[in-house]
């Protein structure tokens, strides 16, 4: 019969490699600095859009059906959004990522003495705050 490991105790901190969280960093980095440059190529191409059809007189201030039908039809801005929204989902996940470890680093890492949640509610000045009176 197999042995399990013995439970870590509660105050052992948690274990994170710090190249791992280096690794995340630097990729956190790199999502960022190819967000600024699929939003900067974003912004060209629809820059470079708006003047074409601006050109034929079809504006979001004189024809915004026309205008709208037209942006949804051009497969460069499609492309250049969708990679757009790739990069912000990616910042999202490595910023999640990375702050999740943070808050389990300082919740479990850290042995300072915590205040009991209900004595820190006795003297709270907020009591009766949304009470109508």
């Amino acid at each position: 019969m197999p042995t399990l490991p013995a439970p870590r105790s509660a105050s052992a901190g948690p274990s994170i490699p710090r190249e791992y969280v280096r690794y995340l960093q630097a990729r956190l980095l790199e999502a960022e600095a190819s967000l600024a440059a699929m939003n900067e190529k974003y912004d060209r191409t629809k820059a470079r859009f708006d003047r074409c059809y601006a050109r034929r007189g079809i504006t979001p201030d004189a024809d915004i059906v026309s205008y709208i039908n037209a942006k949804t039809m051009n497969p460069e801005l499609k492309f250049w959004y969708s990679k757009v929204e790739h990069f912000q989902r990616e910042v999202a996940a490595y910023g999640a990522v990375l702050t999740g470890l943070e808050a389990a680093r300082r919740m479990l890492g850290e042995d300072r003495a915590r205040v009991p949640v209900e004595s820190a509610r006795i003297g709270s000045s907020r009591r009766g705050f949304n009470r109508a009176g």
